[in-house]
C-alpha cells in the first residue's frame, strides 16, 4: 500500500444568510486556511430568529499534490474525526473544488463556492464521533489523481453537496462535524506490481536484489536465458 499526506488543508465558514437556500449558495465566507487542532469544519448551522435569523455552512478544502503518482488503484482518503454522528443527516460526500487557484495555494474568503457539485468523488459516507474515517474514492477520482499534477477534494455535508432543497433541520441547531486537523489526511492506494526479474539469485530473494551486474533488476527478463 501506498501513503500520500495532503499539501494543504483547511476550511471556509460561509457567511450567514437568512434562509437555508440561500446559505446553499452564498459566495464568500471566512477562511481558516493550513488549518491545525481539532476543528468544526463540516458543518450547516441554523438560527430562526428575530430579523431573519442565521443559516451557514462549513466547507472543508483538501490539496494533494499527486506528480508522482500515475497508476495509483483502490484509492481512499483517511482522516481522523474529532467529532460527530452516524445520523444520516451527518454523512459527508467528497466533491470536487477550485479553490487554492486549484494548485495547493492558499485558500481564501472568495473560494467558499469554488466547488464541483456535478463531480463527486465519493459516495454519502458515515461520518463517526472518533477514529478514522474513510472516503471510499471512485473513478473520477482515480482519473484526476493518476494523470494531474494536483488533486483538489471538498468534503461538504451530504445535503450540501447534493443541494438538498429540504432544510435537514426542523428546528434550531447544527449538524456539525470535526476534523483533527494536526493528524495527517491522507491517500491511501494500491501501488502497480514490481515488473522485470522475480526470482531468486544464488538463493536471494529478488525483492532483496537491486541490481545483477550493475543492472536494475526492473530492466531485467531473464536471467542466462531463463524467465
Amino acid at each position: 500500500m501506498g501513503t500520500l499526506a495532503s499539501n494543504r488543508k483547511g476550511f471556509i465558514t460561509g457567511t450567514s444568510q437568512t434562509n437555508y437556500a440561500s446559505a446553499l449558495n452564498v459566495a464568500t465566507g471566512t477562511a481558516t486556511d493550513s488549518a491545525t487542532g481539532n476543528q468544526n469544519c463540516i458543518q450547516y448551522f441554523k438560527s430562526s430568529g428575530r430579523g431573519g435569523g442565521t443559516f451557514r455552512f462549513i466547507r472543508t478544502f483538501i490539496h494533494f499534490n499527486t506528480t508522482n503518482l500515475t497508476e495509483a488503484s483502490s484509492i481512499s482518503l483517511q482522516l481522523t474525526s474529532a467529532g460527530g454522528s452516524d445520523s444520516s443527516n451527518f454523512n459527508v460526500t467528497a466533491i470536487k473544488h477550485s479553490a487554492g487557484s486549484s494548485n495547493g495555494s492558499a485558500i481564501g474568503n472568495a473560494d467558499f463556492n469554488n466547488i464541483d457539485r456535478n463531480t463527486a468523488y465519493s459516495s454519502a459516507t458515515e461520518y463517526a464521533s472518533s477514529g478514522t474515517i474513510t472516503f471510499t474514492l471512485n473513478a473520477a477520482a482515480a482519473e484526476q489523481i493518476n494523470n494531474n499534477n494536483d488533486f483538489n477534494v471538498a468534503l461538504l455535508l451530504t445535503v450540501d453537496a447534493t443541494q438538498s432543497e429540504e432544510d435537514p433541520l426542523e428546528s434550531d441547531g447544527d449538524i456539525t462535524n470535526a476534523i483533527a486537523f494536526s493528524s495527517a489526511i491522507n491517500l491511501v492506494y494500491t501501488e502497480p506490481a514490481a515488473s522485470g526479474y522475480n526470482h531468486k539469485v544464488n538463493t536471494i530473494a529478488a525483492t532483496s536484489i537491486g541490481k545483477v551486474n550493475t543492472v536494475a533488476t526492473a530492466n531485467i527478463g531473464k536471467i542466462n536465458t531463463v524467465d
